[in-house]
């Protein structure tokens, strides 16, 4: 096999001032396999050439972080965001007082370090308030976010425990730790009407499980419900709460139902 210089390849790299109308001047470079400078391929603004790779590899990773959460979600038969809720966002968030304006911060907060912090953290979010004041809103604005580079749920807490009661059949296709695998391993899990449930012991059981997974494994949570303050605490118990007291964050909704005002504004 001929050696490469002997194809007639001298490979060399040229270099040349260049003008950018995004960046300005820059010191360009290009290569020719020939090494003659009439065969020179240039690659254009180095600074513009960078961003288009970052954008392309986030481009890529969105898109597999896509496919991700399609696989989840069919193992869990469950869609992240109900289409109904897909429109939520802090922008359209109806403020009216300073307590709402605090429940927004907070969350466009959580939102916007999600990642550099919260993602790091395991931080939870506790959303506190009667129907219809907005927590179900600015929790979903929240996810709608994590989505765009990573994985999000929203599901009630019925329909949670539903799902890992119903791997105690003989005939589910799933196991009840392939369920809390998957809960666990969710970038941003929602679990609205915390509460509403009856409280028996398995129910606080499968609570307690995924919560502590989370917990455990520094996943960010977002916990939504209609019970006050003392409530909210007698209902979780107290080996629950002695994780969140060290993680949560509270917010207390404490305005009225918008509902009884305008059936469109708020969930």
């Amino acid at each position: 096999m001929k050696a490469f210089n002997e194809m007639g390849f001298s490979p060399q790299t040229f270099t040349r001032p260049g003008q950018c109308d995004r960046h300005g001047e820059f010191v360009g470079t290009g290569g020719s396999l020939s090494g003659r400078e009439d065969r020179v391929r240039w690659f254009g603004c180095p600074t513009c050439s960078k961003a288009e790779r970052l954008t392309e590899a986030a481009e890529a990773l969105a898109k597999d972080e896509a496919a991700r959460q399609g696989r989840i979600e069919a193992r869990l038969n469950a869609c992240g965001i109900p289409m109904a809720f897909r429109g939520r966002t802090f922008d359209n968030f109806i403020v009216e007082s300073a307590d709402m304006q605090h429940a927004v911060d907070t969350a466009r907060e959580f939102a916007l370090n999600f990642w550099s912090k919260h993602a790091k953290e395991g931080s939870f979010l506790v959303l506190g308030g009667v129907t219809g004041t907005g927590k179900s809103h600015l929790a979903l604005a929240v996810a709608q976010q994590v989505m765009q580079r990573g994985t999000a749920m929203y599901m009630d807490a019925m329909d949670l425990i539903r799902r890992v009661r119903g791997t105690w059949r003989r005939d589910s296709d799933k196991s009840e730790e392939e369920v809390l695998n998957l809960l666990g391993s969710i970038s941003l899990l929602v679990i609205d009407e915390v509460g509403v449930q009856r409280g028996t012991d398995d129910e606080q059981m499968i609570l307690f499980d995924v919560v502590n997974r989370r917990y455990r494994d520094n996943m960010p949570t977002i916990l939504l419900t209609n019970l006050d303050g003392k409530a909210f605490i007698e209902f979780m118990g107290p080996r629950v709460m002695s994780r969140l007291s060290e993680r949560a964050q509270y917010v207390s909704f404490k305005w009225d139902d918008w509902r009884r005002r305008d059936p469109a504004a708020a969930a």
